[in-house]
């Protein structure tokens, strides 16, 4: 979330990691539904400052978590992959300056795209891209497991019914589907235990929205800040999906498949069976929902701004589960074409 950057601040992050000096206030930039992001123009070139959540930080390990996946941005780099990594400051890319944290990174000109399919063509970039960082098999002992989450039947009714004692709009709508909350968390679940036999270091959230294009044929990746371990077949048709238009509810097959034969292309396998691969995605969905359903009765949250956001999304993800759930055996059938 954009949270206020003063001038001393700014000055201190240059200083320590030597961008030179500002030539005008930093410019916000709109998007981040977790951090703010600011653009800063100095004597020294053009940067992006993240600064991260004030609430996230102050999880246990958050902040070697940050750093490990600027490492594996920073190995992905290293290996042709165009990660656009994180300045190191005095050896470290976070930077704690008045309460705040910072990351500061280069500024990559060229524009993200919406949430809407893409044409096959750019499609095709991004699943190579996909399937050279999983055919690296990069390791980081020891990377934590990803964790499965298990979703209590009583979690989803009592989140209903605090959101409805408060007034919150989605609490009906919601509460009224609660019965496929529980159907689609016991299917994430059981997927969860046939995926975990496979994990490949990637980048895990490689949406429209974290890359950014200086043309048609020149992606770079950002926001790496998800990155770790995940099962590549999950991996691939969660970015298939969300290149081929999930977000508006209907999903591009030309789009969808040629994500996939890129991917394939280049020697990425697909070793798993894709209605897991389907109810894997639907867990990454679930996850995103409670994390939206407690920031609206104002859990972990900095301000109002952050709880109004979560009322938003809360709806938004809901209408993406029930999309996934209505298509997962028609998308499966797409992606098993090539299970090997």
């Amino acid at each position: 979330m954009r949270r206020a950057i003063d001038k001393s601040q700014i000055e201190l992050l240059c200083n320590a990691c030597g961008l030179g000096n500002p030539l005008q206030e930093p410019q916000a930039v709109s998007g981040g539904l977790l951090h703010g992001l600011w653009r800063l123009n100095t004597t020294q070139g053009t940067f992006a400052l993240k600064q991260l959540n004030a609430v996230i930080m102050q999880k246990p390990f958050i902040h070697d978590s940050y750093r490990l996946s600027e490492d594996i941005a920073q190995a992905m780099a290293s290996q042709g992959v165009p990660a656009v990594v994180a300045l190191s400051c005095n050896g470290d890319p976070l930077q704690e300056i008045e309460g705040a944290t910072f990351i500061a990174y280069p500024w990559i000109e060229g524009e993200t795209l919406s949430a809407e399919a893409v044409e096959p063509e750019r499609a095709r970039l991004i699943g190579a891209l996909l399937g050279r960082m999983h055919a690296l098999h990069l390791q980081f002992p020891p990377l934590p497991l990803p964790e499965w989450e298990h979703f209590r039947d009583d979690d989803w009714d009592l989140l209903t019914v605090h959101a409805y004692d408060a007034g919150i709009a989605w609490a009906t709508p919601v509460r009224a589907v609660m019965h496929k909350l529980i159907e689609w968390s016991h299917l994430s679940e059981q997927a969860g235990e046939r995926l975990s036999h496979a994990y490949v270091v990637s980048h895990r959230d490689l949406a429209q929205k974290n890359v950014i294009w200086q043309d048609e044929h020149s992606p770079w990746l950002i926001d790496w800040e998800a990155a770790g371990l995940v099962n590549p077949t999950m991996e691939l048709v969660s970015t298939a999906l969300d290149w081929s238009g999930l977000a508006t509810g209907v999903v591009r097959e030309d789009t969808f498949v040629a994500m996939v034969e890129s991917y394939v292309a280049v020697g990425g396998i697909v070793q798993d069976a894709g209605i897991d691969a389907l109810h894997g995605v639907m867990g990454i969905w679930l996850n995103w929902l409670v994390f939206n359903m407690r920031r609206s009765l104002g859990e972990s949250i900095f301000d109002e701004e952050e709880r109004q956001v979560g009322i938003c999304e809360t709806p938004l993800a809901i209408a993406r589960l029930r999309t996934l759930a209505h298509y997962a055996e028609q998308w499966a059938s797409w992606i098993d074409r090539w299970h090997s």
